[in-house]
């Protein structure tokens, strides 16, 4: 387990990413009042090998439960960012303070039918220091840290949700991710990262298919990168599910 680190500064993020913090500390802020006890950035953004921006993860944890007017304030506040440039493509779980404070999946408070099954992993990143505070007290103030098989199914659910993406890329970079967490025994990783230690660390074979998933995130991937991805994904899946499969068998041991 990594031990615990502070959160990072807004100021360390491309300005990019600082814009669009501030906006969406804006919008919810506004959205949800008092009632927003934090406001978390994760994901790509926190790591410096991450190229471009891509996509971004936040968490807003309530310290009640939303209104009817709250919700309809959010799905609006959604829909303005979207037009933003620097925030098309926001991932945004709204949790309540009480289940923040536990180790079980918490349900989105907006979409009620999702439960967050990387809760394990997003409370690993926050305490290492893979946090932005835009809002609320630290994460350390909040979270437990989870154990080992916690974080090896929400691992398990990672790769469950890569085979059913339809994004070839996704589904390569984040399977070389998990491969080198259970190597590494520390799930803090970013996908960029994870493919340049794939690169060093797994089979030649699978070399193009990696490269290809990174040449899809950095928008230059050609047609005979996709065809590599096609062709290999399968497999760079099959090496994290050995991963997980032997990683569980030693524990059992």
């Amino acid at each position: 387990m990594p031990s615990a680190n502070q959160p990072q500064l807004i100021s360390s993020l491309p300005q990019l990413v600082q814009d669009a913090a501030r906006a969406v500390h804006a919008e919810f802020g506004r959205a949800f009042g008092a009632t927003m006890h934090a406001l978390y950035l994760y994901g790509a953004a926190t790591f410096a090998e991450s190229e471009g921006i891509g996509d971004l993860d936040f968490h807003v944890i309530l310290s009640a439960p939303p209104s009817h007017t709250e919700r309809a304030a959010f799905t609006a506040a959604c829909d303005r960012l979207a037009q933003r440039p620097d925030c098309k493509d926001l991932d945004v779980w709204v949790i309540s303070l009480q289940e923040a404070r536990g180790s079980q999946l918490p349900q989105h408070l907006i979409k009620t039918t999702m439960h967050d099954k990387a809760w394990a992993l997003h409370r690993a990143h926050w305490l290492a220091g893979r946090c932005v505070v835009i809002a609320g007290p630290s994460p350390a103030s909040i979270v437990i840290a989870p154990d080992w098989p916690e974080l090896r199914q929400g691992l398990a659910d990672e790769l469950d949700f890569a085979v059913r993406d339809q994004y070839d890329a996704f589904a390569v970079l984040n399977s070389c991710r998990i491969v080198r967490s259970i190597a590494d025994h520390d799930v803090v990783q970013s996908k960029f990262g994870s493919a340049r230690w794939a690169l060093e660390h797994l089979p030649a074979e699978h070399a193009g298919a990696i490269r290809a998933a990174l040449n899809t995130y950095r928008g230059t991937a050609t047609a005979a990168d996709a065809a590599a991805m096609s062709a290999d994904r399968g497999a760079v899946q099959a090496l994290a599910a050995q991963a997980l499969a032997e990683d569980s068998d030693t524990a059992m041991r």
